[in-house]
């Protein structure tokens, strides 16, 4: 009985090719964009799920106060706060701090070659039994007991070495103050892309503290208090819960305060899991995901999903007319209602399954590309995964359900003497519903729509407004390590602007386009004579008297930094963000006035006008300029040719003469300000993407329904061409309620997504105004559509021969 059953079924299928084809068009997309996406969306909160304690870790961060209110956020804390904690809170049972080394590269050597090493960082010994980086090669005991210990990973260990197991070599940090040799006591595998903090190397957090160059360099010491530059996790006891943590941290920092530990902050308690989509604080170790932007994108790959669903029971709905005699004859026969309902849903289960086998094809094709979209790992497994074939199952089963049962009982529920009596037609009901999934399709299609414009249009606007900063054929020059200082910084930038094709050379601690946290920070910069002191989170800038010029920035008063400048002045220029934190509105009057931070008393020679350090996603960030002439940080060199190769080489040749023990490392300044794009260009492609088959699964529906449209009105066409109707006058007739329905889902969605959107812009500090045409525009493109869509079909039937669809039974 199933077997005839089945064999039933195919030959419907086949006897339908177009039906069949547009069905398994709509479903096989829908399943795969909804699979590629929940993939997505799975691998987004896997984030730290490696590690075997991740619901035991927390990290902690600093909240930095004004009065009541957050000034700012910073991921990094003070290094006697895990030990202490360890010491003072039950609730910890171990703790490790983790300190970046380079901020964010350094300069080695291996053997007699020079590199640039990333992402490395000194942590304490218990780094490795709180997180989970078992040892490959090297010995598990007293890992990081000792000074001038490393481990690496794999694909470090094969780069510089050319293979992994290189326990016992040396690799050595240079430094201005000096070198330090770390020994190789380990390797272990690459950290994975589903976790916050990425490494290369690791040294013991001990060589902060016990290598004199170490020392000279940052300054390290067990009970620095002044200086928050370390991230700090601590990992509760089995039996603790996150929620007595926190309430725990509350008498921990009320003892910080009494102590004279802290003034005016708070240590904050942050689950690693939370990390990733959750947190956005200054001095993160990576630009972190956005859980709203997920959330979202799961949400549109819902609704894809439901509108492949919707396609399928219209269509077969809409062609039950076809299926009215056979089900006449069944009955008469006799069927009963439940063997016809066994017969429609093995239908749908075969065309189900037919989709599943569309879907893992069409998921082959574009895998590739997904994964270069969405930025998941180059190996990410998809056929592999045991979640995404239960996925694939239970979609299987969904469309089953909801496609098939509805369809199957309206089937089923013909009456066999109307049908046989021919006087058969469909239902009042059942044309509304019709009519209100295509509006729901088509409500989805516009608000996604409008939506891809908005994005466009936002992303458009950052990328192109006045960042304050001419970043035009602009290279940084990362500072050698060994100089000495000036003098051979003089004798580097007087070669430079020999050259015809460069304008001008400066040298700074940092330049517009990088990230702040490469900027030093300082709370509690106050006025002289300020009648009310705050405590805000300000930013420090180190640079010499080029550096105003060649930037393009806009000296709005005072007088900029010249050749007499120099530290022991005590001079300084700020922006305008610093200003209006200050409350002062005249900026004549800042001139000359006095602020007091660092122990010293400083004088404000001028100010600029506010220029964004960071892309135009983020608001201008108060900043605190000082002079400095030292070639420790960064060269910026202005060409005033457009010919990067040449500029490259040109640049390369004469820093190796004068510092040939130094690699050379530089960056495009425009490159710097895109990278903070790569995020939303990513959200924007996926959306697209995303969009751009939701729409194609609302047309493939829409001519469904306009086939079987023309098929049932066929007649009716020809007797209105006999009389005289033109192929116009039967395209109107045909396409009006089709344009009637999408008009209605235009009133539908229009106040829907002007909801979204609004919302959606407010997560920026800078922000396009909505036009009108962000909505007319797709309302449009989606009625054009609608109209060729529908004319493929109508075109053709008015252009048939009406003797012969006269004719046809």
């Amino acid at each position: 009985m199933i077997r005839n059953y089945f064999k039933i079924a195919w030959r419907n299928l086949i006897k339908n090719k177009s039906f069949t084809f547009i069905n398994l068009s709509g479903l096989a997309t829908g399943f795969a964009i909804t699979l590629l996406i929940i993939q997505y969306v799975r691998f987004e909160f896997s984030y730290e799920s490696t590690h075997a304690h991740a619901d035991r870790i927390v990290r902690l961060t600093q909240d930095i106060m004004d009065g009541e209110t957050v000034s700012s956020q910073d991921c990094e804390t003070y290094p006697p706060i895990g030990p202490k904690m360890k010491d003072e809170i039950p609730e910890v049972e171990d703790f490790t701090r983790v300190y970046q080394i380079g901020e964010p590269s350094i300069p080695i050597r291996v053997g007699e070659q020079q590199h640039i090493l990333n992402r490395l960082y000194a942590v304490d010994p218990s780094f490795f039994s709180m997180f989970s980086y078992p040892l490959l090669h090297g010995n598990q005991e007293d890992l990081f007991e000792k000074p001038n210990q490393a481990v690496i990973t794999e694909t470090t260990a094969l780069k510089y070495f050319n293979r992994k197991n290189v326990v016992g070599e040396i690799i050595e940090l240079n430094f201005s103050e000096g070198q330090v040799l770390l020994d190789i006591i380990g390797v272990i595998s690459d950290t994975p892309s589903n976790t916050h903090l990425k490494f290369d190397m690791l040294m013991s957090y001990a060589t902060m503290l016990g290598n004199p160059t170490m020392k000279k360099s940052y300054g390290e010491k067990e009970d620095n208090w002044n200086g928050n530059n370390t991230f700090t996790y601590v990992m509760l006891n089995q039996n603790t819960d996150y929620e007595s943590f926190s309430n725990a941290l509350i008498g921990f920092n009320k003892r910080l305060v009494s102590e004279g530990k802290i003034e005016n902050e708070l240590t904050i308690a942050q689950k690693i899991s939370d990390i990733h989509l959750y947190s956005n604080k200054s001095f993160e170790p990576e630009p972190n995901g956005d859980s709203t932007s997920v959330f979202f994108l799961l949400g549109i790959a819902f609704l894809v999903i439901v509108s492949a669903f919707v396609n399928y029971i219209n269509l077969a709905t809409s062609k039950a007319l076809d299926r009215a005699k056979e089900v006449g004859i069944r009955k008469v026969v006799g069927s009963s209602k439940n063997q016809l309902r066994v017969q429609f849903l093995i239908e749908v289960l075969l065309m189900i399954f037919l989709a599943a086998i569309g879907t893992l094809v069409l998921i082959f094709v574009i895998k590739e590309k997904f994964i270069e979209v969405s930025g998941l790992p180059d190996n990410f497994p998809f056929f592999t995964d045991m979640y995404f074939w239960m996925i694939l199952t239970a979609f299987i089963f969904l469309g089953v359900l909801f496609s098939g049962v509805y369809p199957a009982i309206v089937l089923s529920s013909f009456k066999p003497s109307s049908v046989l009596k021919g006087s058969f037609s469909h239902s009042t009901s059942g044309v509304f519903l019709r009519k209100s999934l295509v509006v729901f399709q088509f409500t989805i299609t516009i608000v996604l729509l409008i939506q891809v414009f908005t994005i466009k249009e936002q992303l458009n606007f950052l990328k192109t407004m006045d960042l304050g900063v001419n970043t035009n054929n602009t290279i940084v020059v990362k500072a050698p390590v060994k100089n000495n200082s000036t003098q051979n910084f003089e004798i580097f930038k007087q070669k430079l602007l020999a050259s015809s094709n460069i304008d001008m050379v400066s040298l700074s601690s940092v330049v517009p386009g990088e990230l702040s946290s490469q900027m030093s920070t300082t709370t509690g910069i106050n006025l002289y004579q300020s009648t009310e002191n705050h405590n805000y989170n300000f930013y420090i800038s180190r640079f010499d008297a080029d550096f105003i010029p060649l930037m393009g920035l806009k000296l709005i008063a005072g007088t900029n930094f010249d050749e007499t400048s120099h530290l022991d002045k005590n001079e300084l220029i700020v922006n305008e963000e610093a200003l209006r934190l200050w409350g002062v509105q005249d900026l004549e009057t800042i001139i000359g006035k006095k602020l007091r931070f660092w122990d010293q008393e400083w004088t404000i020679k001028g100010v600029i006008k506010n220029y964004h350090q960071e892309s135009a996603k983020a608001p201008y960030v108060p900043t605190i300029c000082m002079f400095s002439n030292y070639f420790e940080g960064l060269a910026t060199v202005k060409f005033n040719d457009s010919n990067p190769q040449k500029q490259v080489a040109q640049l390369e040749g004469i820093y190796k003469s004068l510092f040939p023990s130094s690699p050379f490392s530089y960056f495009f300044m425009d490159s710097e300000y895109d990278k903070q794009y790569k995020a939303d260009n990513r959200f924007q492609a996926i959306f697209n993407v995303l969009t751009g088959f939701a729409i194609l699964i609302a047309c493939l529906g829409l001519f469904g329904l306009a086939s079987f449209t023309v098929l049932k009105m066929k007649k009716e066409i020809g007797v209105r061409k006999v009389i005289g109707a033109s192929v116009v006058n039967i395209l109107v007739l045909l396409s009006k309620n089709f344009v009637k329905t999408v008009l209605l889902s235009v009133i539908i969605g229009i106040p829907i997504t002007y909801f979204l959107v609004t919302n959606w812009l407010k997560n920026f500090a800078f922000h396009i105004d909505l036009n009108w045409w962000l909505f007319i525009t797709p309302v449009m493109l989606i009625l054009v559509l609608v109209i060729i869509t529908i004319s493929v079909k109508t075109i053709n039937a008015a252009l048939m021969n009406p003797v012969k669809s006269l004719k046809e039974n």
